[in-house]
């Protein structure tokens, strides 16, 4: 036997052995009687490939595409990187703290483009007229549907004044679109109060990253000491941050109680945060303004909230972001990011379902209603207003919308309208 054939003969052997332990850490279950049988079934593809492949396959290849496979029959988050694409991803983490202030995931429903979650006011994507719901295909000229979520967001964190070009799809408009944009710095502030009409205190929280829970205590405790006598807090398009940082701030409007808990595949909780009652600031009657981009961290708080019947929520379901992903480096240099939990609300529902139908987190008002968003096609904006600045006034009307029904719910004005009834 030549060593050109032993060589092959290594290099399956040992990519098999590789993937025989890759099912093994990610998943007992395939160490079942039928595994087996799908294993086998493996193997036996790849000594065809070996044997009967038109050329003399890169093995190696081979092996990273199997790994990709596997992928992407599970969640979002869930990938495979070579030991060249963790490195880079690596690479890229430490190059700059600028970014685009802008939230993006793959779907359920669209596996293979990207879709922009939220855009942070006035960050760089919003000042090059990303939108929310828009589709990402490519940065920087290059095709992205075969990477990773890990990488695509890696590809919009740089060096501050980086110009990154992006080829956007919108769901209302034909063809594609390039945007360029300039990364920036985030935002040092991302929580802001003030005081409205009828003694409501209002709460803006629009990311809950960085300083934010501390800036959360400091303008809440503001509020109270100013005279509020309800809380108005608004969560919508806040789409980043950790759950730890959702559960603190749930925390200051409740004193006792589970907040979230996380749970593995056959539904076992394998960790429960409560609220910690020396953390806890306010019982103030409150409510809670949510809407499409609301996602994360904060749909902890809204699902504590809610469940709890803290608040009352207004606005739109929200995405439905939650699981907790696990870097697991191999040997060779490659990386698996795996997702190991999915987090549930209280009252037991999975903020992050399989289906977009399921995910989220429901309002008890929605805002604005049907008859609302018929009558929003004909928003009276001047005719020779440019397309971008109609979006921009078309969402700042909703968002008064919105508003309005949140201090109508919170004031018990009368005709406040029915809550939804609760999804069968």
């Amino acid at each position: 036997m030549s060593n050109k054939a032993m060589s092959q003969k290594a290099k399956i052997l040992i990519f098999l052995i590789s993937f025989v332990i890759l099912l093994y850490g990610a998943s007992s279950a395939f160490f079942a009687k039928e595994a087996y049988k799908e294993l086998a079934i493996f193997m036996e593809v790849i000594q065809k490939i070996r044997d009967e492949y038109v050329e003399n396959p890169d093995m190696n290849k081979v092996q990273d595409g199997a790994m990709r496979g596997l992928f992407d029959a599970l969640d979002p988050q869930s990938t495979f990187l070579t030991r060249e694409q963790f490195e880079e991803y690596e690479k890229r983490n430490t190059a700059g703290s600028a970014d685009a202030g802008m939230v993006v995931t793959r779907r359920s429903d669209r596996s293979d483009v990207f879709y922009v979650v939220s855009v942070e006011a006035q960050g760089a994507a919003d000042k090059a007229n990303i939108r929310p719901g828009d589709y990402l295909l490519s940065v920087n000229d290059e095709e992205i549907h075969n990477k990773s979520l890990l990488e695509v967001s890696s590809l919009l964190r740089g060096a501050p004044g980086t110009g990154v070009k992006l080829t956007v799809f919108r769901g209302n408009q034909t063809g594609l679109q390039d945007i360029e944009l300039t990364l920036q710095e985030p935002a040092s502030t991302y929580v802001t109060s003030r005081m409205l009409d009828g003694n409501v205190g209002y709460l803006r929280i629009a990311s809950l990253k960085g300083a934010s829970v501390e800036q959360t205590k400091v303008n809440l405790k503001t509020l109270i000491s100013a005279g509020a006598d309800k809380i108005l807090l608004d969560l919508r398009s806040c789409a980043e941050g950790d759950p730890a940082a959702g559960a603190e701030v749930a925390n200051f409007f409740l004193n006792d109680g589970v907040i979230y808990f996380s749970q593995d595949r056959n539904g076992e909780k394998l960790e429960v945060v409560t609220a910690a009652p020396e953390k806890f600031l306010t019982d103030l009657p409150m409510a809670l303004l949510i809407n499409r981009a609301t996602a994360g961290a904060a749909e902890i708080i809204a699902g504590a909230l809610k469940d709890h019947n803290r608040a009352r929520l207004i606005g739109e379901k929200t995405f439905g972001i939650g699981s907790s992903q696990k870097i697991i480096k191999l040997k060779s240099g490659a990386a698996l990011i795996l997702s190991t939990a999915k987090y549930t609300t209280p009252g037991g529902r999975v903020i992050q379902a399989e289906t977009a139908r399921n995910a989220g987190i429901e309002p008890d008002f929605e805002s604005p209603n049907i008859a609302q968003r018929q009558n929003l096609a004909y928003y009276d904006y001047d005719e020779d207003d440019a397309v971008e600045e109609k979006y921009r006034k078309i969402q700042e009307r909703i968002q008064h919308i919105q508003l309005e029904k949140a201090l109508e719910v919170l004031l018990g004005v009368e005709d406040a309208a029915e809550p939804l009834k609760k999804a069968a």
